[in-house]
């Protein structure tokens, strides 16, 4: 009985333990003499992680003799931060160091474990669901450049993994399907469409799959068709707003010429408009004599009277002026 208490105080004990434990795991090595006896945590920055080098140190864990070590949830901020886990080997042959790492995103709230393996740092489990997406973004990566990676490629490091115009695409690519899982393309499209049609075009040109890049172009069959839409109804605006606009000046010209002609008009006396008024229609000077009942010379110094205020040197200019037509 007593023999049962230990063994059951001892698993209470060990399941306390590792329920305080953010990381832990295995470091899969065949001689621990020849590694550094610790495993050390440091924290990157997200912001800066191309000049962020070795990182901030946070902990250093002990090493056991069976490989296992591990990290308090102490060490681990409340929430998703990106940390790495590294372990030295010492060569005392060379005098040099070699360092073996790895890279995980973690908060408190989850737990990462690292299985045994063949590698040092083997396959680990984890309940951070930022790490999961990471990782299942990193796995389309690599699918994708081996989908189009001979074997010959990647085991000559001599010609590369993929020639360099196929390989942008490829990231390129791997980018719009993130932005696509994060519900954010159709915002990028609408607002970058010209980006997005030359590069569906470089994408069809290439020797990538169709079936890769297909949901683009179904993206881009659907939204071009509703900025299509949306170009014709601004399009139809513009055509109603100038044809308002010409018609507009064309009555506004009207008016003001008929202002500008009565202004004219009003310079002249009462018998020099109706002289006016006779000879625009088209009466002669005697018809007009007859009509207003004075001599014909009367007639002819009226009309001398109205060419000089007018300024008009005929009965065509006056016509034109009065009527606001040219020839």
């Amino acid at each position: 009985m007593q023999k049962f208490i230990l063994i059951l105080t001892f698993l209470i004990f060990g399941f306390q333990l590792s329920a305080q434990n953010a990381i832990s795991g295995f470091v899969n090595v065949e001689n621990l003499d020849a590694w550094e006896p610790n495993v050390q945590l440091s924290k990157l920055s997200l912001n800066n992680l191309e000049k962020e080098g070795d990182g901030k140190p946070v902990a250093i864990a002990k090493i056991k003799k069976d490989g296992s070590f591990a990290f308090n949830k102490k060490y681990i901020s409340a929430s998703n931060e990106l940390y790495r886990l590294s372990i030295n080997r010492i060569r005392k042959v060379l005098n040099d160091t070699i360092k073996k790492e790895v890279e995980f995103i973690l908060s408190k709230n989850d737990f990462v474990r690292f299985k045994k393996g063949n590698q040092l740092f083997a396959n680990f489990e984890t309940t951070n669901q930022a790490q999961l997406e990471w990782q299942k973004f990193k796995n389309f990566e690599s699918g994708l450049i081996a989908q189009y990676t001979s074997s010959d490629e990647m085991t000559n490091p001599r010609k590369g993994f993929v020639k360099d115009s196929l390989q942008i695409l490829m990231v390129k690519l791997i980018g719009i399907q993130q932005l696509d899982k994060q519900q954010l393309l159709d915002t990028d499209i609408a607002q970058n469409e010209t980006y997005y049609l030359n590069l569906l075009s470089e994408l069809q040109a290439s020797d990538l799959d169709p079936s890769s890049y297909a949901f683009l172009e179904r993206k881009l069959a659907y939204l071009t068709n509703i900025g299509l839409e949306r170009e014709l109804q601004q399009s139809k605006l513009i055509i109603f707003g100038l044809l308002f606009i010409v018609v507009t000046l064309s009555v506004f010209t009207i008016r003001m010429r008929r202002k500008r002609q009565e202004s004219l008009v009003s310079v002249l006396s009462k018998q020099e408009r109706t002289v006016r008024r006779l000879i625009l229609q088209g009466k002669s000077n005697k018809e007009i004599a007859n009509e207003l009942f004075i001599s014909l010379s009367t007639v002819k110094t009226h009309i001398t009277n109205i060419y000089s205020k007018l300024n008009v040197a005929n009965r065509q200019e006056l016509l034109q002026k009065s009527t606001g037509t040219s020839t």
